[in-house]
């Protein structure tokens, strides 16, 4: 059978977060404009709204902010 490394699981965990974290700040207004959320990745530094799928994709590429709190 497949096995899965502790690593891969990690993956798996981390993305999970990010989709909690997104759908989450889909319901807080001060995070939202137009239907595009505040990115909260370590290059955008939570100042430029952009849509849900860019924001997923930074997260999973750059990591969020250091000390980040919704």
């Amino acid at each position: 059978m497949y096995q899965v490394s502790p690593e891969r699981l990690r993956m798996v965990g981390y993305y999970n977060g990010v989709k909690s974290f997104i759908n989450y700040a889909l319901y807080n207004p001060k995070n939202t404009s137009g239907g595009d959320i505040k990115c909260p990745c370590k290059r955008c530094i939570n100042k430029k709204f952009l849509d849900l799928d860019v924001v997923m994709i930074h997260l999973l590429q750059n990591g969020f902010i250091e000390k980040y709190l919704c």
